[in-house]
């Protein structure tokens, strides 16, 4: 391999998530679990997700490139999928002599998902490199098919149906040492598995290729290709039989161009342009970063800087319906996440740890709850994955009516949910009344698990209905003073031998009637001693009612308050 050749150019081209925008969107926040690292071979190069085992789990494939100095000629590494975002230990897929560049696609049409694996050659030995199909089994196993030459090494490779056939297509980019044989090359599918022969575009000479892009960048409905290279991004027109036509080339400027992504930005349905690059001549190498709104004919305005990340994803991992931008930080030691505002700006950078000199690799998402997550590709022969936390919302409930009750009596309140970006999965929901005490009261929710509706919204009722022994256990201050209870048990029995005496001894019609008038006030008062029943009465006690919501790893709660008496 040339001098050339191995420099680790590191590509990854733009990924588009295209969510149906909802109307309910706020400020969605974003955030990730600590990355989970997975070995693979010696020097990753870059990774593709597909089910190879068809069980309906999203699967990962690493294309790693080993290291020719001490014969180690890499290889493609395997992890399939659990569906809850983590992978069992990869297993090896050899694959030609230093393999650079990975694609999936189910190219015999058999309905399981095959690889395509690129390796660049060396044009310093006449290794002109190839592309090999490697035909999948549907159980995370592959058979080799044919060997593709899609011209003088290939290195960039992307995966489309070109002509509306139903059958996918390849597009290579191609680059020789000297650059004079620089071109785009064509290979229509035959849908079994097989190809037929490149159809060649002519790039004018310039630095290496690095990735390819389908998109709409003239709006006439059909796929165009977006071609790295080097300096420049060379648009083909797609005419919709899988032939194109020359189309303007976008040249950001001065500087070694590295990566690029391309997508919406701006919500105005034209392509935006995101590029970056070093001037690698100047001391110290500065780099840079900026985004060049389209013009919907291939053409670009003028850039924007955009400081602090080199990368090259377009996804939106926040579920606000605005394209976010997903990268690795100036000093290439963490993942950055630019939360994309609609308007062609960002909002300040997010940074996240994975693994050692991490390198954006794929946006997809492994755990199935409608949010994507991140894949870097890592310099230890690893590859780390960051499950997003998803679906996020927010909770109000209005004080419960009554607000105060008394024993065995119930309160209700409506507890709605509001969601705040496009992960609508579903909310447990679960309750809690504190303090706890014997005679306590109970709450319930008429459902422990609600979905949102188109509008984002959700509710749920809440019941809480107060102890029915509560009364008796608030003793009255005297008792819990520390008195007897039965202190004063002796009062009635007192009174009425006091009463019965008083009788007999009173030999008065006149003074025997004023005293039984008199009697049943007095012995009223007795019994009322007797019972306690001077005391004061007992004080309200105040109880709060938390109600938890949680999707995922998100959670959030809100507390009421209820007063029994």
């Amino acid at each position: 391999m040339s001098e050339k050749m191995k420099i680790k150019i590191k590509f990854f081209a733009a990924t588009l998530l295209v969510l149906l925008p909802l109307g309910h969107s706020a400020s969605a926040t974003v955030g990730f679990k600590p990355a989970q690292s997975y070995a693979v071979g010696t020097a990753p190069e870059m990774a593709a997700v597909a089910d190879f085992n068809h069980d309906g789990k999203p699967d990962i494939a690493g294309v790693d490139f080993g290291n020719p100095d001490v014969g180690d000629n890499g290889g493609v590494s395997i992890l399939l999928g659990n569906g809850d975002g983590t992978f069992q230990p990869a297993t090896k897929l050899t694959a030609g002599k230093n393999p650079t560049r990975i694609a999936t696609g189910d190219f015999n049409s058999d309905g399981k998902s095959d690889l395509l694996v690129l390796r660049a050659g060396d044009a310093s030995v006449s290794d002109d490199g190839d592309a090999t199909i490697f035909l999948g089994n549907g159980d995370g196993t592959f058979s080799p098919g044919q060997v593709l030459a899609p011209g003088k090494n290939p290195f960039a490779v992307a995966v489309s149906d070109l002509n509306a056939d139903h059958k996918l297509d390849l597009i290579f980019a191609n680059s020789t040492a000297n650059s004079t044989d620089n071109s785009v090359a064509i290979l229509l599918g035959n849908g079994d598995g097989t190809f037929q022969s490149p159809v060649a575009y002519a790039v004018a000479a310039g630095g290496t290729p690095y990735s390819i892009s389908m998109v709409d960048v003239n709006q006439d409905g059909r796929s165009d290709l977006a071609v790295f290279w080097g300096g420049a991004v060379y648009f083909f027109f797609g005419n919709g039989d899988g032939t194109f036509q020359n189309g303007p080339t976008a040249s950001p400027g001065c500087c070694f161009r590295f990566f690029v992504a391309i997508g919406d930005f701006n919500q105005d349905g034209k392509g935006d342009l995101i590029d970056g690059g070093c001037t690698i001549f100047s001391k110290p190498i500065v780099c840079t970063t900026s985004l060049r709104l389209g013009n919907g004919d291939g053409t670009f305005q003028t850039a924007n800087a955009i400081p602090g990340v080199s990368g090259g994803f377009a996804a939106d991992v926040n579920g606000d319906s605005n394209l976010d931008l997903i990268g690795t930080s100036s000093d290439h030691t963490q993942l950055v996440v630019w939360l994309g505002n609609g308007d062609g700006t960002f909002q300040q950078a997010l940074t996240f740890a994975a693994g050692t000199n991490p390198a954006i690799g794929l946006v997809a998402d492994f755990d199935g709850d409608k949010a994507p997550d991140l894949v870097a590709i890592n310099s230890d022969a690893a590859i780390s994955v960051l499950l997003n936390t998803g679906t996020d919302f927010s909770i109000s409930a209005p004080p419960l009516s009554p607000s105060s009750v008394s024993p065995g009596q119930t309160a209700t309140s409506t507890v709605s949910l509001n969601l705040l970006n496009a992960f609508d999965n579903p909310v447990s929901l679960s309750c809690a009344v504190t303090p706890v005490q014997a005679g306590s009261p109970t709450c319930s929710l008429s459902s422990d698990s609600v979905t949102f509706d188109p509008a984002g919204k959700t509710s749920a009722t809440l019941t809480v209905t107060a102890g029915s022994a509560a009364a008796s256990l608030r003793v009255p201050p005297a008792t819990r003073g520390g008195s007897n209870p039965f202190s004063f048990g002796w009062l009635p029995v007192a009174g009425f031998a006091f009463m019965g005496i008083s009788l007999s001894c009173i030999r008065s019609r006149k003074r025997k009637g004023n005293f039984l008038a008199v009697a049943p006030v007095v012995a009223g008062l007795i019994l009322l001693v007797g019972c306690g029943g001077g005391s004061s009465s007992p004080p309200p006690v105040n109880y709060a009612i938390t109600i938890t919501a949680m999707s995922g790893s998100t959670q959030h709660s809100t507390a009421l308050t209820l007063t029994v008496q």
